[in-house]
């Protein structure tokens, strides 16, 4: 995987997914980088904690959620965090869905399956400076 080399010590990734075993991959995955993993199961959550935690670095956002979507989340945390850097990540892969991602503030879109060498290339570009 590669990601046994990654050092995001210090930094910090909210993860936004309303399914346990999905959470529990992507935390596999992000665990070895070292970066403090912050979770909501959903849209109300998530914006909550961008509103008390300023260290997040990167949100990883479903966009299919109960109650607020994870594209009316997005929208709140960007007003909230101007220029936070929210990657979608969702099963509903279709040109539309990248399209209405795009629109409500996401910079990446990911497809699930999510394959670990191309979530962590996109949250590098946001946590690294260049």
């Amino acid at each position: 995987m590669g990601n046994h080399t990654i050092n995001w010590r210090g930094k910090s990734i909210l993860v936004v997914e309303d399914d346990q075993l999905n959470f529990n991959y992507l935390d596999i995955l992000l665990k070895p980088t070292q970066a403090k993993i912050l979770h909501a199961e959903n849209g109300l959550k998530a914006v909550e904690l961008c509103r008390k935690h300023s260290e997040i670095n990167v949100v990883l956002m479903d966009i299919r959620l109960p109650g607020l979507n994870g594209l009316d989340a997005t929208r709140q945390i960007i007003a909230l965090r101007s220029g936070m850097p929210v990657i979608a990540q969702t099963a509903y892969a279709a040109e539309d869905d990248q399209k209405a991602a795009f629109s409500a503030g996401c910079c990446e879109f990911l497809a699930k399956p999510i394959r670990a060498n191309e979530m962590l290339d996109l949250i590098k570009k946001y946590l690294l400076p260049v």
